[in-house]
């Protein structure tokens, strides 16, 4: 299908239904992307399916929040964040599994398809990273625990790499390093949900969380 991992072009036998697909809606489109963003691994339902994984990890946080309140738990402006911080996750994961498919329908060639959504995607999440602390102190005061300070840092890292994959990377690479990134900073959302919901579930009835 459409949007292949290492970003090379595809044989020219993958093109011979051509015509066929082009009269179909969704067999244009994967033809379209197919054509931009091609070779050996398909890399359109790995995007598609991150796409879907980055909203329903958004979905979780609320549902989240809400079963926190029926169980007894009180909205403060510190659990408002934690809140935030998970759909800022999920919102950015879909956000940069959309963005190649989309470069790909305006005809962007396919290593600076990728090489764009890395700049982009570098911006946004190294924004938010480096923000991250000071968005945090302004709801709890209390020092950052080592684990969040370890998943601030990886995004950092993802941040960085991303830059790496506008600025250095090999065009055979750079779907690979997109990929990966996107992957780590779902690894890391994961990780940050975890830890926060067990302190915020051991913490009903006892003390406030200091997660």
């Amino acid at each position: 299908m459409i949007l292949r991992l290492d970003g090379a072009r595809s044989e020219d036998r993958c093109y011979g239904r051509k015509d066929r697909m082009a009269t179909q809606p969704t067999g244009l489109l994967t033809w379209i992307l197919d054509r931009k963003m091609g070779a050996s691994v398909d890399a359109s339902g790995y995007l598609y399916t991150m796409a879907a994984v980055g909203m329903s990890f958004a979905g979780l946080s609320v549902l989240t929040m809400i079963l926190r309140q029926m169980l007894g738990g009180q909205m403060t402006r510190f659990d408002s964040f934690v809140a935030r911080t998970w759909v800022h996750l999920g919102f950015m994961i879909t956000f940069a599994s959309i963005l190649p498919p989309l470069l790909a329908l305006f005809e962007v060639s396919t290593p600076k398809g990728w090489r764009i959504s890395s700049a982009l995607m570098a911006i946004i999440l190294g924004y938010w990273a480096l923000t991250f602390r000071r968005r945090r102190q302004a709801t709890n005061p209390m020092r950052l625990p080592i684990q969040v300070i370890s998943f601030v840092a990886a995004m950092d890292l993802v941040a960085l790499a991303l830059a790496a994959n506008v600025i250095i990377v090999p065009d055979e690479r750079l779907s690979g390093i997109y990929a990966a990134s996107l992957m780590a900073v779902l690894i890391g959302a994961a990780m940050l949900f975890l830890f926060t919901f067990v302190h915020w579930y051991d913490a009903l009835g006892h003390e406030k969380p200091k997660v």
